[in-house]
């Protein structure tokens, strides 16, 4: 399971999703009065208009990169494993988790397993995944065994390919600094997982150490994430972590990953590469925010050239390493 994409490069695709997305209350977790105007009032008659111009960016000739991506995944998986179904399941927009429910129940499976391609928990992305398809489940009367994989930031076969992306890359070694770049989030979603109240978000350097207030804290499993990798890679060049993609005027997870590049090219950095390991599949988010809009940002500030290093996508060692986790599951 994804997040989705738009069906096609245009203001009606566009504003089809942004509606459905945002008025899920685990993204817009407001007063639901407040969510339906943000949506219908602000959102949908002016954002489609605004971004369209981004996603017709990266747009390819045979669809949304994130769909395009999910789908040589899902085949290439799918060859590893003759005796497993898979299927994909976009939470917003098309195919979605319910035609890839319906799809298995045709197949005939008696278990199965619910896996958000989300490394890191949250409950705007993966837990929304996942409530959305045990409603289903539920709704079909599907009397299935199934498992549920909430997160795997801290899975060796995950960590040791992020790694491998990183140190075979040519614009990595070329660059001066390297920088982690997570999708960022609400800080209002991660201080109420926290049940202490007085924990995450207030404690100095709470998401560096694991708590028993932020094992399912999303801004915990970034840092532990990028911890692993330092670890296993021993860059030879300084390194950060940053949030993008901030929306609104809420208070979102710092610091800003604009922020952090143009600091950076004042400081008289000139070549940086960014890996995004919260995206498993390049996306909007990798491919026009980092790799264009952040770039341009950058060489305005005084620097030369972010490269982005590629997700995950549907690299041959990854597959084999997430084949042989499932496997295990299955067992």
């Amino acid at each position: 399971m994804n997040i989705g994409t738009p069906s096609d490069p245009t203001i009606k695709g566009i504003r089809s999703y942004l509606r459905e997305f945002l008025s899920d209350p685990e993204v817009i977790d407001t007063n639901p009065i407040i969510r339906w105007a943000i949506v219908n009032l602000f959102v949908a008659p002016f954002r489609p208009k605004a971004v369209l111009p981004q996603y017709q960016s990266i747009w390819t000739k045979n669809g949304s990169p994130l769909l395009v991506n999910s789908c040589n995944f899902l085949k290439e998986i799918a060859n590893k494993n003759p005796n497993i179904v898979f299927e994909l399941g976009m939470r917003y927009g098309e195919p979605s988790i319910e035609h890839g429910l319906i799809k298995l129940k045709k197949a005939g499976v008696k278990k199965i397993i619910l896996f958000p391609m989300f490394p890191q928990y949250a409950q705007a992305t993966s837990g929304s995944c996942i409530n959305k398809a045990i409603e289903i489940i539920n709704k079909l009367d599907l009397n299935w065994k199934y498992e549920i994989i909430e997160y795997f930031y801290n899975k060796n076969f995950f960590i040791d390919n992020i790694v491998k992306s990183i140190s075979e890359s040519n614009d990595y070694h070329e660059s001066e600094f390297l920088l982690f770049s997570f999708h960022g989030l609400p800080q209002r979603h991660v201080k109420k997982i926290d049940l202490s109240n007085n924990y995450c978000l207030v404690k100095d350097k709470c998401c560096e150490t694991i708590s028993k207030y932020n094992q399912i804290c999303y801004s915990h499993h970034c840092f532990e994430t990028v911890s692993r990798v330092i670890k296993k890679l021993n860059p030879d060049k300084p390194y950060d972590i940053s949030f993008q993609s901030r929306f609104g005027l809420d208070a979102w997870l710092q610091p800003n990953t604009t922020d952090i590049i143009e600091k950076l090219a004042k400081k008289g950095i000139k070549k940086i590469s960014v890996i995004c390991p919260a995206f498993i599949f390049d996306c909007l988010e990798t491919l026009e925010e980092i790799a264009i809009r952040n770039n341009e940002y950058f060489k305005a500030a005084g620097g030369d050239q972010i490269k982005l290093i590629p997700s995950l996508n549907y690299n041959p060692e990854w597959v084999t390493g997430l084949s042989k986790y499932m496997n295990e599951k299955f067992a």
